[in-house]
Formats: structure tokens, sequence, C-alpha cells
């Protein structure tokens, strides 16, 4: 199987397409959380989303949104948008595991230990530490920086942000993962 992993998309429905595009042809999509910011909804990403089959978990700007730190602005978006476009991530879980052909995969937004709000970005002494999870393959964002890294049996991937680069690299980025051979690839694409 191929899984496509986009991430960090910051309710830029533009930036996702592209992303979507960009990608050959995929059995399940990953978003591994802030589809949209905690200031900007946009019902034109979730409607992109949902049309994909993406599965989506809660990143900290959902989270801002969804659980009452921002009421104002959740209030305007109850009012605005129809309740299930907001359900789809507002119901949307922290962290998911599933198994796509016999692959077991853990799907988180930071961090799988306290702070789970954490950036770990390439390099970091703690992806090390993913080896001893019970998973073949972790995919996370937040820090809109692609890493593809092996720590042990389990393969970490960062899509980076389909919207907000903030790499060197200033195209947008999106993953791709084959379960067979376990490979990763990183496809970047203009934001232009």
């Amino acid at each position: 199987m191929k899984i496509g992993l986009v991430s960090d998309i910051h309710a830029d429905a533009r930036a996702l397409r592209r992303a979507l595009e960009h990608l050959p042809s995929v059995d399940a999509y990953l978003c591994p959380g802030d589809a949209v910011s905690e200031y900007r909804f946009c019902a034109e990403t979730v409607e992109v989303l949902q049309q994909a089959n993406v599965l989506c978990i809660q990143g900290n700007h959902e989270q801002v949104l969804f659980n009452g730190r921002n009421p104002a602005y959740l209030k305007k978006c109850r009012e605005t948008f129809t309740p299930e476009s907001l359900d789809f991530l507002a119901t949307a879980p922290l962290s998911r595991e599933l198994e796509f052909a016999g692959v077991k995969v853990l799907q988180i937004h930071a961090s799988p230990w306290e702070p789970y709000d954490e950036y770990i970005y390439p390099g970091s002494p703690r992806l090390a530490r993913f080896s001893t999870l019970p998973y073949d393959m972790v995919c996370f964002g937040h820090t809109h920086i692609p890493l593809i890294h092996q720590a042990g049996a389990v393969t970490i991937i960062n899509p980076g942000s389909c919207s907000q680069p903030r790499d060197q690299d200033r195209r947008g980025s999106c993953a791709l993962f084959d379960t067979e051979t376990r490979e990763t690839t990183i496809h970047r694409f203009s934001l232009e």
C-alpha cells in the first residue's frame, strides 16, 4: 500500500490541492494535524480533505480553536460554517493508531511523550527514543520541516508543511510511504 502524508495545511486549500495532485496514486491519506489555523477555519480545506478521505487528527491549532481557548472565534465559526464542516476536525482524535497491510502506524501531531507539543527537528536526540515504540511507522507534523529517520525498526516521517515551509527549501512538501518496501519519499512542489 502507498500512504500519502500531508500536514500543517493551515487553512490553505490551494496548497492542499497541489500536494494531493503532486502525490502519485495512493491507497490512503493521513494528516497529522493543523489542517486549519486557530484564527482561520477554512470550509474549503475541510471539503478537500473529506473528498480525498484523509484521516485527520487534531494539531495544536485545532485544539486552540475547538477546546475553548478561542471562544469568540469559535462562536463566529459556528454562526458561519455548517456543523458537519466543523465537526470533521472538532471530533478528530488527538492521535490515531492504524494498520495498513500489516504495518502498524501511529499518527500524532508533535510528540508521543510529554510535553506533547514539543518540536522534534531533524537531528534531535529525541528521535532515538522512537525505537522503543511498538509501531513500524510514526508520522507527525508541527515543525513544518520534512524529516525521514529510522530509529531501530521504526520509520519516523514528518511530511513538512504543504503551505508554510520553515526549512531552507521554500516549496511546499508532502510525503509518500510504501508499506511493502518501507521506503519514504518527500515530494516538493511550488506554492506559486
